[in-house]
């Protein structure tokens, strides 16, 4: 990954951006799979004020070549220090809505890379911490330290001291 000479100033800058930073939301849907996902602005959101509170700034360079979308990400500090990386993009489609896509897919990605932002999981039903439905009633309370049995129409035992089970004599 290209430097600047020192990136100690950076490096401090972002401890402080990181310390202050959220999750991305996950507000925008992908229509084929029906997953949430965060998008572009919400990465940029998550992240803007605390880069910018902390002296940090990115900058993505786009290029493309008959392949790939190429997207160099920079990030830079007020004191002149900065890290830069890139990444190239497959196309799935070579006309320009498939490089709009390609483009704002790696952005999202090398964005949120470069400075250390996850999605957010603002699932509300994972929140709530609903108990889990068993598939199949249960014939009596079962307990943490039960255990398989070996025979199938046991299903549960307590585990005991003994060192060999009836079944292994």
């Amino acid at each position: 990954m290209p430097t600047s000479p020192t990136i100690a100033a950076l490096a401090a800058a972002l401890v402080k951006a990181q310390s202050a930073m959220g999750g991305a939301k996950k507000d925008s849907t992908n229509p084929h799979f029906r997953t949430a996902y965060a998008d572009l602005a919400s990465v940029w959101d998550a992240c803007r004020a605390p880069l910018a509170n902390a002296g940090l700034s990115v900058v993505q360079l786009v290029s493309s070549d008959e392949k790939s979308a190429i997207i160099e990400t920079i990030l830079a500090h007020s004191s002149g220090e900065w890290v830069s990386s890139t990444l190239a993009v497959p196309l799935t489609k070579a006309d320009a809505q498939g490089l709009g896509s390609a483009i704002t897919y790696g952005r999202r990605y090398a964005l949120a890379a470069i400075v250390g932002v996850c999605p957010a999981d603002d699932d509300g039903e994972a929140a709530v911490a609903r108990p889990t439905q068993r598939t199949q009633p249960a014939t009596r309370a079962q307990e943490p330290d039960d255990v398989p049995m070996k025979h199938p129409t046991d299903k549960f035992r307590k585990p005991t001291t003994q060192t060999a089970e009836i079944d292994d004599l």
